[in-house]
């Protein structure tokens, strides 16, 4: 199987690429998503240590409200007090736990990209441009349709900028 990437500057390039990467097992609990959840984050503390993620680590989350007696109030908490960093200081609200650290972790999500491409080297093939159609054929189902073809201006011009290429 072979898969081709769009991408309109290089993958993980953007603001998702080095955002917070935060990821847990239980935060979609009771939904229809659930099981989808306990998947995915088993499977990518496991992906993070086959490819030698240096930026992935399991870690408490708090979610901190702005306010002033939040400190007091969670140092009354055996379970916040454990997890509480000391540079948590000023005047702050509530301070509820998001995950303990068995059940949420991060990881940078260019490392995690670029380790996942360079994995994949022989079967994902990353080609830079801007997308300008896509091309379907009606499909045996009613409200059916199947891509067939990605039309776009590759970004090194090859194209002269005047007929898209098509993937």
């Amino acid at each position: 199987c072979h898969i081709t990437l769009l991408e309109a500057q290089a993958p993980a390039s953007a603001a998702s690429g080095k955002g917070g990467g935060f990821m847990a097992r239980s935060w979609g609990d009771g939904s229809p998503t659930q099981t989808l959840h306990h998947l995915a984050f088993d499977m990518y503390g496991e992906l993070a240590e086959s490819l030698q993620c240096k930026s992935y680590r399991k870690l408490p989350v708090l979610s901190v409200s702005p306010g002033y007696d939040g400190l007091k109030d969670a140092a009354k908490k055996k379970d916040l007090q454990q997890i509480l960093p000391s540079w948590l200081d000023g005047k702050v609200g509530r301070i509820s736990a998001l995950g303990y650290g068995l059940d949420t972790a991060q990881i940078t999500p260019a490392e995690f990209v670029r380790a996942m491409l360079d994995a994949t080297v022989n079967r994902v093939e990353v080609v830079l441009g801007t997308c300008v159609g896509i091309e379907s054929d009606q499909g045996s189902q009613r409200g059916y349709r199947k891509v067939t073809a990605v039309q776009y201006m590759p970004k090194d011009g090859s194209t002269n900028g005047e007929t898209p290429a098509i993937l």
